[in-house]
């Protein structure tokens, strides 16, 4: 019997430096969950990617691509592109993103001129989410704000909805997102919203 659901990608942009880490469990158990609803998954990690940064040169506002010829024009665009759900995972770092999934997010500039400056409608008719999952060491109140924020421009840049998001505060020991209590409800509940 064939997958009714093929060809409906998840794309997971796995953001931690750490492999095997609480942010790459957490990216785990969100792709099983969707595996096991039939749709097709793919998870990028960011520092596994030769990314330039953004040098702010307009190339992309006048002509709609990039100058760079790297892992973002040739792996992350392209997968981006595809996606029908978006899932960005990862830790805090000074209440931000870390430095490689930063820079995928800058990068992504193309995709906002594309959309206002040259006004291409390139996702027409198509209903895009977006999902953050992060896990931050502290237990601040504001502790995942600026991700929050990044991660709405960042989705909204490439026209993709911020549907929801699920962070942990308290998490810092490697394997200690293994053992949260809610994680598996919460992921099978976030799937059933999608």
């Amino acid at each position: 019997m064939q997958n009714q659901k093929s060809g409906f990608l998840v794309l997971g942009i796995n953001g931690s430096p750490r492999q095997n880490g609480n942010s790459q469990y957490l990216m785990s158990c969100f792709m099983e969950e969707m595996k096991a609803k039939g749709y097709d998954t793919q998870v990028l990690d960011a520092v596994k990617l030769k990314i330039n940064p953004c040098i702010g040169c307009g190339n992309c506002e006048t002509k709609g691509v990039c100058i760079f010829k790297d892992d973002f024009t040739d792996v992350f665009l392209p997968a981006i592109i595809k996606a029908d759900i978006i899932v960005v995972s990862s830790p805090v770092y000074f209440y931000a993103f870390p430095a490689a999934l930063k820079a995928l997010i800058d990068r992504i500039q193309v995709l906002w001129s594309r959309k206002y400056r040259l006004k291409m409608d390139q996702f027409k008719d198509r209903r895009r989410k977006g999902v953050l999952l992060a896990v931050g060491a502290t237990s601040g109140k504001d502790l995942f704000d600026g991700m929050k924020l990044t991660a709405r421009y960042f989705f909204d840049a490439a026209d993709i909805q911020y549907k929801a998001d699920l962070c942990y505060r308290g998490i810092d020991e490697k394997g200690k997102m293994e053992n949260h209590p809610t994680l598996h409800e919460d992921i099978k509940n976030l799937a059933r919203e999608l």
